[in-house]
């Protein structure tokens, strides 16, 4: 089963990518609160001890990070092979996308789509359209992905296999498919 949460190998369709992202979504929301409350005890704090407390949340993060994000790359790694294009790809071109956008950001704020978002209208506008793709865009069909493999020949169908082998055209030559016991055989 943590194959299948970690694997970037196969392909998930729509349903399952969106059923598998709600999920991840819930799991994280999950860990954030029950960290919270373990680290603050909901008791008021005043500024000092929220600091030393809000350390205690470093060695979560350093865990629950590297796995949402393992996951969620995972997840659309899947989608996209489904989709037809390469994640190897589009995956990374995603992401250098949006850093080169948050830079351009930092080095000209007034692109911003707000003062705190670090994102501007553009990269908002392309990581919503490919958003909407990984949701909405339909799989291929498996015949689609068997015509990638025309030199490979299919394998024989049960019809094919069960027939059986044509007999010799003189009555006293062996029998080749009856080997062994029987009366034939010996």
């Amino acid at each position: 089963m943590l194959g299948a949460i970690f694997s970037y190998r196969g392909r998930l369709n729509r349903i399952q990518y969106f059923v598998s992202a709600m999920g991840l979504g819930f799991g994280a929301a999950v860990v954030a609160v029950v960290a919270v409350m373990a680290i603050f005890g909901g008791q008021s704090l005043d500024r000092a001890s929220a600091m030393r407390a809000g350390l205690g949340l470093i060695p979560v993060m350093l865990i629950a990070v590297p796995v949402y994000l393992w996951i969620s790359f995972s997840l659309q790694a899947r989608r996209f092979r489904d989709i037809g294009w390469e994640p190897v790809f589009v995956v990374p071109a995603w992401f250098i996308f949006d850093l080169l956008d948050r830079f351009a950001v930092m080095g000209a704020p007034q692109i911003a789509v707000s003062h705190a978002s670090g994102v501007s209208w553009l990269g908002l506008l392309v990581n919503l359209g490919l958003g909407l793709c990984l949701l909405f865009w339909p799989g291929r069909k498996f015949e689609d992905i068997a015509s990638v493999f025309d030199d490979v020949p299919p394998p024989p169908s049960r019809v094919q296999a069960a027939a059986p082998a044509p007999r010799p055209a003189t009555p006293w030559a062996p029998d080749p498919v009856r080997t062994g016991f029987g009366r034939c055989g010996l």
